[in-house]
């Protein structure tokens, strides 16, 4: 089955988009202004998201979604959103969720603050009732997700019934790959999907990683997840949708996880350029000229390389507790379901392990360089210090012997002052004469 007769033959029954976007609210040791910036960004990518949007009465989303004010931020987790302004037909008695309707699509909208991340959590579908969809639906129910700024990460699943018996499995591949190009808007190849199965379904990942900043030569990267499920049946569906719930802390392991370590490998090596630098300086330390200008730079790249590592000792940290909080959302989807999670998100959890490795391997690499910069400290300053000293010494000398010579001088202008008088006086007697 080509592209094109998958777009037009293959329909779904309510089809359904999965959005899960996380932005870092604030990390350690950063200014207020930062955590301002970040919050403007999530507050952005919210506005961009409702654009579209409209509440049952036709109302427009833009209008009335927005965060509440940092300062009402008093709970480290719970709802962000500013319900003043929201239309009674956009909510429902103590819910955090924005209820809309823009034509066929219904939509739930969700901002909250998980401890130190923001949640954006949307949905958006076509209910069964409007019967079988085609596939170019998942481009209105993704209008501006695919290309929101990411910071932290993003996922997202586009969902729908489709019995096994309208397929084969060889067009699963095109079948996901039509429904990503749609959500996506740009052609997405089947071969870069992997193909797997979850609740006896098929569940195809199609992961793209995003350069999110560039500084120097480095470039700090999130990633883009995106997967397509698609159930066997409405009983499937059910059982997909108590999984959700659980994605919710997974992704945002997932996507920690990600965004830390490529910070990690950056840190490392930076920090290593800095060690081999130290090491070189202290093995050539005979042949540098050291002066209290050394003595005043060095204390500065040490603590540089110290916080730096201090960060690099953090990520590892980190990475170790959504390791943990990983493990617990797989234990509790196969708890669940009575399945495994899908093996891509299974194998993630080795390829975890790694990392973790990884870093503390680098950590133990390059930590003595704390011991390079304060041993190459003590004896800068020895050297200094004995320098200074002879040199001391030096001018001593030079001003002692200065001291005699001005001296000399100095008794001899005072004698010739003494003869001087006289002669004057006696020259001047003659000449009266």
């Amino acid at each position: 089955m080509n592209p094109t007769q998958t777009s037009t033959t293959i329909k779904l029954l309510s089809p359904t988009l999965h959005l899960y976007h996380y932005v870092l609210r604030n990390s350690l040791n950063e200014r207020p202004e930062t955590t301002d910036k970040r919050r403007q960004f999530f507050q952005e990518n919210l506005q961009n998201l409702s654009t579209h949007l409209t509440s049952s009465t036709n109302k427009r989303a833009s209008d009335f979604v927005q965060l509440i004010p940092i300062e009402q931020e008093l709970a480290p987790s719970g709802n962000v959103l500013d319900f003043t302004t929201v239309p009674p037909e956009c909510q429902k008695p103590n819910n955090d969720r924005l209820y809309l309707e823009t034509g066929i699509i219904h939509s739930r909208l969700v901002a909250r603050r998980l401890n130190d991340t923001y949640l954006l959590r949307f949905t958006s579908y076509v209910p069964s009732i409007h019967q079988e969809q085609a596939l170019p639906i998942f481009a209105n129910l993704g209008e501006h997700i695919a290309n929101l700024p990411l910071e932290l990460g993003q996922t997202v699943i586009l969902g729908g019934i489709l019995p096994n018996s309208y397929y084969s499995p060889s067009d699963i591949p095109q079948i996901a790959a039509n429904c990503l190009s749609h959500y996506y808007g740009t052609p997405i190849d089947p071969n870069n999907l992997r193909v797997e199965e979850f609740l006896n379904s098929p569940f195809c990942i199609y992961a793209k990683p995003v350069t999110i900043q560039k500084f120097n030569n480095y470039a700090i990267e999130s990633i883009h997840l995106s997967c397509v499920f698609l159930y066997q049946d409405p009983t499937i569906e059910q059982q997909a949708d108590k999984v959700y719930r659980i994605f919710q802390d997974m992704l945002l392991s997932y996507h920690k996880i990600h965004f830390f370590h490529s910070q990690s490998i950056i840190l490392k090596k930076i920090l290593g350029q800095q060690y081999e630098a130290i090491e070189r300086l202290t093995e050539d330390y005979n042949q540098q000229k050291w002066d209290s200008q050394s003595l005043k730079k060095l204390p500065q790249d040490s603590l540089d390389y110290y916080k730096k590592l201090s960060f690099l000792q953090d990520q590892s940290k980190t990475v170790g507790v959504n390791l943990k909080n990983y493990q617990e959302c797989l234990r509790q989807i196969q708890q669940q379901t009575g399945q495994n999670p899908p093996q891509f998100f299974t194998e993630f959890e080795q390829e975890i392990r790694f990392y973790r490795e990884q870093m503390e391997a680098n950590i133990g690499f390059i930590s003595p360089g704390i011991q390079l910069y304060e041993k190459l400290m003590l004896s800068v300053q020895t050297q200094v210090s004995i320098d200074e000293a002879a040199h001391q010494n030096q001018q001593n000398q030079q001003q002692a012997k200065l001291g005699q010579i001005l001296a000399g001088v100095g008794a001899a202008i005072g004698v010739g002052q003494i003869i001087e008088a006289p002669i004057t006086a006696t020259v001047s007697h003659r000449l009266d004469k």
